[in-house]
């Protein structure tokens, strides 16, 4: 079967309709971390038009061209923006946000002022989880108090965020060594349910797509196409893929900013894997310049929520499916403090379900140095 063009993925989604229904949903379900792809739709649009765009929506261009996308690639999405009727915008938007049309210009100062309310409604959202990092350390908590979203939250919104930040981060006994190499690495999964609304056969052809924020450093990867994988199966990741700190799996120091790290869950059925690829840098690429327009606390997290937003958007149009997302906002004194000595680990597990497919991914931490 041939991919859908453009065209008939938004016709799709706009009648929400067949394929299109799945992708509206996750749109209409989480409106508060939208904000970012409808400035990133908001730019594009202007950029269809041949209008002078600001500071932002240029870095936002900017950043598609850098990353492989073509300039007839980016109008289309300008183009998309442009087709969306007023009430879909205010489904899938925040209102500030909901309103932008191309005779509208949308500056960094802009978006400055607008980062404090952005994060408050981010970090409101009912699959986020805020660890209370100060009170674990101190033995008056456990992880356990903090509960993860529901299966049924989840299935809902295919998302949710877990935010672990050490309040004592800037006390120089709380930072970890400046020596220190860690790598952050999924290693295994199981697919507990196999999605089935595929349309290509019994099993699933899963893959993983890895991208962390922080200091200005973007790490962006993709996994391998996992084929054949049914229900009640495990696969496990090779040496050199499921890299979601340190390119190429390899340990790096951490920053000691906030780190903000995107795992994302998707079923390959007719997308172009290198216009995947470039589509996820893309995105990666334009939210690593907005990270320099405001220092408010949790911004990286709310930053890295959005940039899942438009990965979905993306990869959509790509022609792939969307079955669930994580965001994971932390320190380096949060990995520190689990990590004293060379050689130690941590093991996280997380599920990802959209109420079709179900996942369990397993992802490890460890201190080489």
């Amino acid at each position: 079967m041939a991919p859908r063009s453009p065209d008939r993925v938004f016709d799709d989604m706009m009648n929400n309709k067949g394929r299109g229904v799945p992708l509206r949903k996750r749109f209409t379900a989480n409106p508060d971390r939208n904000w970012l792809l409808a400035i990133v739709l908001h730019s594009c649009a202007k950029f269809s038009e041949g209008a002078q765009l600001t500071d932002l929506e240029q870095s936002i261009v900017t950043a598609f061209r850098k990353n492989g996308l073509t300039d007839e690639q980016i109008k289309q999405h300008g183009k998309s923006d442009k087709r969306m009727p007023q009430q879909m915008r205010n489904e899938f938007f925040p209102k500030r946000f909901a309103q932008l049309d191309v005779k509208q210009s949308y500056t960094m100062r802009d978006l400055a002022k607008d980062a404090p309310g952005i994060v408050k409604s981010v970090l409101a959202m009912p699959t986020v989880t805020q660890v209370d990092v100060a009170a674990i350390h101190a033995g008056s908590a456990s992880l356990a108090d903090f509960a993860l979203p529901s299966r049924d939250l989840l299935r809902e919104h295919a998302t949710a965020m877990t935010v672990a930040l050490d309040p004592e981060a800037e006390a120089p006994s709380a930072a970890a060594p400046p020596s220190s190499r860690i790598t952050i690495k999924a290693s295994s999964f199981r697919c507990i349910d196999r999605q089935t609304d595929s349309i290509f056969g019994p099993s699933n052809e899963p893959y993983w797509i890895f991208g962390s924020l922080g200091s200005g450093i973007t790490v962006t990867t993709r996994s391998q196409i996992f084929g054949d994988v049914d229900s009640g199966e495990s696969r496990t990741f090779t040496s050199t893929d499921g890299c979601i700190w340190g390119q190429n799996c390899a340990a790096q120091p951490l920053p000691d900013t906030e780190i903000g790290s995107l795992v994302s869950l998707w079923e390959h059925d007719e997308g172009n894997v290198e216009n995947i690829r470039k589509g996820v840098a893309a995105a990666f690429a334009a939210a690593a310049g907005i990270l320099t327009a405001t220092g408010v606390a949790a911004w990286v997290g709310a930053v890295t929520a959005g940039v899942g937003a438009v990965v979905v958007w993306l990869l959509g149009f790509l022609d792939d499916d969307h079955i669930a997302d994580q965001t994971f906002v932390f320190n380096r004194s949060v990995v520190a403090k689990q990590l004293p000595n060379v050689g130690s680990s941590f093991n996280v597990t997380r599920r990802f379900t959209d109420g079709d497919g179900d996942y369990q991914l397993n992802i490890r931490v460890a201190r080489a140095t």
